[in-house]
């Protein structure tokens, strides 16, 4: 007898539902076993490296140009009705919202929290908003000239901010939003290459 089954006796099916149930019973055992396999348990906090001045001061930048960029293709994609700001806004969103999972996991203040839309902290950001949102009033292809100007301003700070850091957690995220920039950067162009052929 095993667990209530006579493996003497045992055909293929009997010996699965005997398989299954050791499983099932095992389940938890087995998923406690290890609990730094998936993460720290429920509520934990992971232990992380602090980040130098430099570091927490790109993490805050790319926060509000992430944002400055959502808001930006935000408005074009109202104006113009064109798909690639829409699609391209929702990207902005995801990488908006990566950026802002990092600062509380580095005691970084949010520069971006409970800012409408077009509303910045930093004085710089909000002029370059305004004259870019301007300038992309006035036609599609300097909407569009608008996005190419953010997404190669957004490339080299992503550049930039990825030398000064050593740690992985951050440079892990950074390189998934540069890749995307570069993504939004070819978008553009190709845009541009069919309104001026």
């Amino acid at each position: 007898m095993f667990f209530g089954f006579d493996l003497s006796r045992a055909t293929l099916p009997r010996m699965f539902a005997a398989a299954m149930w050791i499983m099932v019973a095992c389940l938890p055992v087995v998923a406690q076993g290890n609990g730094k396999r998936f993460g720290p348990p429920s509520g934990a906090v992971p232990a992380v490296a602090a980040l130098s001045a430099e570091e927490a001061r790109g993490l805050a930048l790319m926060r509000e140009e992430e944002k400055l960029a959502r808001d930006l293709y935000t408005k074009f994609a109202e104006n113009w009705n064109l798909r690639i700001f829409a699609r391209i806004s929702e990207s902005e969103q995801r990488h908006f919202d990566a950026v802002g999972r990092l600062l509380p996991r580095y005691n970084i203040e949010d520069p971006a929290r409970d800012l409408p839309e077009g509303v910045f902290r930093d004085a710089a950001l909000q002029a370059l908003y305004d004259e870019l949102l301007a300038k992309g009033g006035q036609s599609i292809q300097d909407a569009l000239e608008v996005g190419l100007l953010v997404e190669q301003r957004d490339i080299a700070d992503l550049e930039n901010t990825l030398l000064l850091t050593a740690n992985a957690d951050v440079k892990r995220v950074l390189t998934s939003l540069l890749s995307g920039s570069m993504s939004h950067l070819d978008s553009f162009e190709e845009c541009l290459e069919i309104l001026n052929p």
